[in-house]
């Protein structure tokens, strides 16, 4: 287990592999704003343990991966599919599960519209077909078909947005609220787990400010929905009850959407993977990726 600069795409990205490489393999695709370490070392140890082969990586604008500068050169969920791709054709590997959770999972649904050979299923964990309309409700305050964020997180994000933190422990302390703004109420938001993971996100992070990108990125994209209809990816959908950004319509929508595909609830639970949903996570997974 260590962190692997690859080139992909014409890019640098950062990536850890866990486990056996001849084990069967999962892609986890992490979400806007956040690096792979989101995907904590516990939960990807339940997969492991598992018969897993796992690998993570550091979206565009994350962590050590190259960042951009949008004024110079835009992109949109197309390119960060690629970028996937990319990470699975530099470990070797024809194809995989997927496994992403909020942009991640819509990252794994544009590998599954436009590479249907490398996705061998997918899990979309707290997702949606509709990105490109939250981001316009939260950043340009228009009305989405599917439920909005609730306002607490357009209110966090908006406050972030226009009084950008600039030292470390503001920087940190921008993302537990966030993050907390997030919380459902099955399980207490841990803040001493948190400041740990953005501290660490904060002194690994070649360009903190890029990773405001993401929002950027999505607010050009088309509803999913119809071209979703014509995959065959077997899918899961796992989704909390609470959600405050994605509500759960979001991901009753995906699974509408993909014909075959299958939701796992989890009951009050909001836009996160606390530890003590993880056994339930693992087995949907783990059922899911049998092969």
């Amino acid at each position: 287990m260590a962190e692997r600069m690859v080139k992909a795409n014409g890019i640098d990205i950062c990536t850890e592999d866990f486990g056996d490489p001849g084990d069967t393999p999962i892609l986890l695709v992490m979400g806007a704003s956040a690096q792979m370490i989101l995907w904590e070392e516990g939960f990807i140890a339940g997969l492991v343990e598992g018969g897993r082969y796992v690998i993570r990586f550091d979206n565009r604008d994350t962590g050590q991966t190259t960042s951009f500068d949008l004024e110079q050169e835009t992109y949109g969920l197309a390119d960060m599919a690629n970028d996937a791709v990319g990470v699975l054709d530099a470990y070797g590997l024809a194809s995989a599960h997927l496994v992403g959770a909020s942009m991640g999972g819509m990252i794994s649904q544009q590998v599954a519209i436009d590479h249907p050979g490398r996705i061998r299923s997918m899990t979309s964990i707290m997702s949606t077909p509709s990105g490109g309309e939250i981001a316009r409700a939260i950043f340009m305050g228009e009305t989405p078909d599917l439920p909005p964020p609730d306002q607490k997180v357009i209110d966090v994000n908006m406050k972030y947005t226009l009084e950008p933190p600039l030292s470390r422990s503001d920087r940190v302390r921008s993302r537990i609220e966030m993050f907390e703004a997030l919380a459902g109420s099955r399980v207490p938001f841990d803040v001493g787990r948190f400041t740990a993971i953005f501290e660490r996100e904060y002194d690994r992070a070649a360009n903190w400010p890029a990773m405001n990108n993401h929002g950027l990125a999505l607010m050009d994209e088309e509803n999913r929905s119809t071209k979703l209809r014509n995959i065959s990816t077997p899918t899961i959908v796992i989704h909390g009850t609470e959600d405050p950004i994605l509500p759960y319509p979001h991901g009753e929508a995906t699974v509408e959407a993909i014909e075959g595909a299958r939701m796992v609830t989890l009951d009050q639970v909001g836009h996160e993977l606390p530890e003590p949903i993880w056994p339930q996570v693992w087995e949907a997974i783990l059922a899911h990726t049998a092969e």
